[in-house]
C-alpha cells in the first residue's frame, strides 16, 4: 500500500498548475469582491470582453482546475482499485486519460518527465 509521500513528489507539476490557477481567480477577486463573487460572474466578463480564450483568462483557469480535478479523482479511483499497482503506471494512465488530450508536445514531455521521477 502507498503512501502520500510517494504521491506528492509525482504530482508536483500538477500541484503548481493548480495553485497558479486559483492565484489568478483569488487576485482577480481581490480587485473587486462583489463584481467577482461567482464563477459565472468572471466567465461572463471574459466572455464580453473578449478575453476568455486568452491563456492567462481566469476562464482558462477554471478549465484547468476542473481538467486537474477530473485527473485527481481518476488517479484516486486507480489508487483505491489497485492499492498493490505500480504508481507510475497508474499516473500515467489517468494522465492519459484526463489531460493529455489537452496537452500539447511540451506539456505532454513535461508530465511524462515528472512521472518517470
Amino acid at each position: 500500500c502507498m503512501s502520500l509521500d510517494e504521491i506528492g513528489p509525482t504530482l508536483l507539476v500538477l500541484r503548481q498548475d493548480i495553485q497558479q490557477n486559483v492565484q489568478r481567480l483569488q487576485d482577480l477577486h481581490a480587485r473587486d469582491s462583489s463584481k467577482y463573487a461567482t464563477l459565472t460572474a468572471i466567465v461572463i466578463e471574459e466572455v464580453e470582453e473578449g478575453t476568455s480564450k486568452k491563456t492567462n483568462s481566469c476562464t482558462r483557469a477554471i478549465i484547468w482546475l476542473a481538467r486537474s480535478i477530473n485527473f485527481s479523482v481518476h488517479l484516486l479511483e486507480r489508487l483505491m482499485k489497485n492499492p498493490d499497482s505500480s504508481l507510475k503506471k497508474m499516473v500515467e494512465e489517468a494522465y492519459n486519460s484526463t489531460l493529455k488530450p489537452f496537452h500539447g508536445w511540451i506539456s505532454s514531455a513535461a508530465y511524462r518527465l515528472q512521472i518517470v521521477r
